[in-house]
């Protein structure tokens, strides 16, 4: 049996702000934002309005995301989980195969509420989250996502979990009990891609994630190699323990796996594997300006289509899984944006006829990143274009800094005023200096909402009416 739950919780809970290099401090905050925004953009969707008339409101501390009042903070980790999911907009990261941000920002951001945490305490404890929950991954992939768990609860809960514990300044040893309740919390299936319980899932990573790290802080007691035991984790995940464990371990502090391979940030509000087909399919809608465009045919890798193989999208969700629509909207949009997941649009005869034209084929070039779009115009022309987008735009290929404000600006802009949303990117990118992050989720916010102390009656009525 080795000994990985002990080395890394010991790992995450030493990690300091002074360990951060500048790039994983800058990307960090950038990631952080990124979430913030898809959390705001995200609170006005059907999915969020369903889960708050079902799931628990009590009164507290910390500040729902695009939405007044606040919430105890286990409460507000899980509604706000679903919220930052729920457009599928939010950041990616190849090893995990998931989403590393929206499993943790949530909680963090909930139990920061409760504590007043400052900024870079807050920061700090991302990093080490975001890099454990990585980090497992490396040594768990394929087989884990292979056998159709979703990475983003199955790792994220445990990514909460270190997280929140790092914030509460838990002990090495009782943050690998945290890290032993949250393996017990992890749970999620691949196969409700498209469906309203994908952004379940991420609210429930936060919630456990966090319940993990309160109760491990009360005393609770869990197996603490609950990740390696042979009725443990890995065994029950994966198939089998690594036996390689040092490879979740190397160079931890030093080289971050949130910038090698990097967190990378969507450009489009749809699954990370259809991103490259977008980009080519947007530069053959300029090339092919004037012509009727007779057939398509869109080549991905192997490994990437077997759950993106949708032509016939039954709603907005569905269709962020459908490579067909997407590729046909593209076509005829030359982008992809928030209206494109509309009934309007989905549901649109010229999209849907130019859907049902697209062929899908598979390649096993080295690059599992890269698209190819080939299209047939009716004036004889055949035209192509390809494009390798890992999951997003990553450290070694960002957005310009327009750009990620445009996406923010894009994203608040569904709740906030200009105004509003400005302050809030400002508190952001400035994270590090902020002293209190019960102030800072206050600019989450469409209106102010009072301190936790005198707000009691108001989060109570606001809790009646869900």
């Amino acid at each position: 049996m080795t000994s990985l739950t002990p080395r890394l919780s010991a790992s995450a809970a030493g990690l300091t702000f002074e360990d951060l290099s500048e790039p994983a401090r800058d990307w960090a905050i950038r990631a952080i934002a990124d979430t913030v925004a898809c959390g705001v953009a995200g609170a006005g969707e059907e999915v969020v309005r369903l889960a708050a008339q079902v799931l628990t409101a009590s009164p507290g501390p910390s500040a729902l995301l695009g939405r007044p009042g606040r919430l105890h903070e286990l409460d507000a980790a899980q509604i706000n989980g679903i919220s930052a999911h729920a457009l599928d907009f939010d950041d990616c990261n190849l090893e995990m195969d998931g989403h590393p941000s929206v499993s943790i920002v949530p909680a963090l951001l909930a139990l920061a509420g409760r504590l007043d945490s400052n900024g870079a305490d807050f920061l700090t404890a991302y990093v080490a989250g975001v890099e454990a929950e990585i980090r497992l991954a490396r040594i768990s992939n394929p087989a884990h996502a292979g056998r159709g768990w979703h990475p983003t609860v199955t790792f994220g809960v445990i990514g909460a979990a270190v997280a929140c514990g790092r914030l509460l300044g838990l002990a090495p040893e009782r943050m690998a009990v945290a890290m032993g309740i949250a393996a017990s919390c992890a749970a999620g299936l691949r196969a409700n891609s498209g469906t309203m319980t994908k952004p379940l899932h991420a609210g429930q990573a936060n919630r456990n994630g966090l319940q993990a790290a309160l109760l491990a802080h009360a005393g609770f007691t869990a197996n603490p190699a609950a990740l390696e035991h042979k009725f443990g984790f890995m065994a029950a995940f994966n198939g089998t323990v690594s036996q390689d464990t040092d490879a979740a371990l190397d160079g931890w502090g030093q080289d971050f796996a949130l910038l090698s391979p990097g967190i990378a940030i969507k450009q489009y509000p749809c699954c990370a594997f259809i991103h490259c087909a977008i980009d080519a399919a947007a530069e053959l809608h300029r090339a092919a300006q004037g012509a009727t465009i007779e057939t398509v045919e869109v080549a991905l890798h192997r490994k990437r289509l077997k759950n993106i193989d949708r032509p016939d999208p039954g709603d907005g969700l569905d269709a962020k899984f459908s490579t067909q629509y997407l590729t046909a909207r593209a076509l005829i949009a030359g982008g992809i944006g928030f209206a494109d997941f509309e009934d309007a649009q989905v549901f649109d005869p010229q999209t849907r006829a130019l859907a049902a034209r697209v062929r899908l084929v598979a390649h096993d070039d080295g690059d599992l990143s890269l698209g190819r779009v080939g299209i047939g115009l009716s004036d004889g022309r055949v035209l192509s274009a390809s494009a390798s987008v890992a999951m997003g735009r990553g450290p070694s290929d960002p957005m310009t800094p327009d750009q990620f404000r445009a996406k923010f600006d894009d994203c608040t802009g569904r709740i906030l005023s200009a105004d509003a949303a400005a302050s809030l990117f400002a508190a952001l990118m400035d994270l590090p200096r902020q002293a209190s992050m019960r102030r800072l989720g206050g600019l989450m916010q469409p209106a102010a909402t009072p301190e936790p102390h005198k707000q009691n009656d108001a989060a109570s009525g606001a809790a009646k009416e869900r």
